[in-house]
């Protein structure tokens, strides 16, 4: 049976309980457990979105949703909130939201300036949970400050070069379909409380070992940055340092966007029943919070 990563059982054993309760009151246990570690799971959320918008607020702005900002097709439940949920593929564009593969680990908005501050995701339907585990859509994070502290143990020279270069070089990119103020930051930035040599903020895009192929001329030495940016998005692919948990029908994940990268596993999509085929219900609603 696979090892359990240690911040997976953290999330889930200091979660914050929201059945009866008011959005001031869950807000403030999710506030102490952000403190502590940066990243809270509030089980029993009442699945409405404008209360879900009520306790985001108390964290910060929430921003218009990925659809309200682009030419892709608008199903969300609210402006603010983006509704992820599996369509079968039509013709023209379609949002990675939309898609069953899994969602490598990302930033929110990493092109973004200012950089958003949290990222929400309240599961209202988990989806099938007869399919095998690793094809249920299981949430995955990824600690920045864990990872390059191992990375750091593991690698040494190796590691202290790459970190070096990507917290040494300004990088500008846009998002595919929004147009927002781009950040020029490096993609390892530092945070004014940081509480260690390796806690710093990381905006990774999924695809972004692409996206720098088309901004090569801002780049100085390019093959040396392309190199620590493959050891980095190599790193942030890699299971072990994944913590990876299922999410069910009322579960809220608060996370801090400088400090933890999110994604999922992948889904599957369809399946026929007797000549019938039948659309997987996932689905979940994700906030950008500035």
């Amino acid at each position: 049976m696979p090892t359990v990563h240690p911040l997976a059982q953290v999330i889930q054993d200091e979660h914050v309980g929201a059945a009866g309760r008011t959005v001031v009151e869950i807000a403030a246990d999710a506030r102490a457990a952000m403190e502590k570690n940066r990243i809270c799971l509030i089980r029993d959320f009442p699945l409405d979105p404008d209360r879900y918008l009520s306790f985001l607020g108390h964290f910060g702005e929430p921003l218009m949703n990925y659809s309200s900002l682009s030419e892709l097709a608008k199903t969300d439940p609210h402006p603010q909130i983006n509704r992820v949920k599996y369509k079968k593929k039509a013709a023209g564009a379609q949002s990675v939201h939309y898609v069953a593969g899994g969602l490598r680990p990302h930033s929110a908005r990493s092109w973004r300036s200012p950089r958003p501050s949290h990222f929400a995701m309240l599961m209202v339907e988990p989806g099938w949970r007869e399919v095998p585990a690793g094809e249920r859509g299981e949430s995955v994070v990824v600690g920045w400050n864990d990872l390059f502290t191992r990375l750091a143990e593991r690698d040494g020279e190796v590691f202290q070069r790459h970190f070096a270069r990507l917290t040494g070089t300004p990088l500008s990119f846009q998002a595919n379909n929004v147009r927002e103020e781009v950040s020029s930051l490096p993609l390892l930035y530092p945070l004014a409380d940081a509480r260690g040599p390796y806690d710093v903020g990381v905006r990774l895009k999924q695809d972004l070992g692409d996206k720098v192929e088309g901004i090569r001329e801002q780049i100085p030495e390019f093959e040396e940055y392309r190199e620590s940016l493959h050891y980095l998005l190599q790193a942030s692919a890699d299971e072990q340092f994944h913590a990876c948990f299922p999410l069910e029908s009322g579960d809220l994940l608060l996370l801090d966007n400088h400090r933890f990268a999110h994604g999922r596993l992948k889904i599957v999509g369809e399946y026929v029943v007797d000549g019938e085929s039948r659309t997987n219900n996932r689905e979940l609603w994700s906030v950008t919070v500035s």
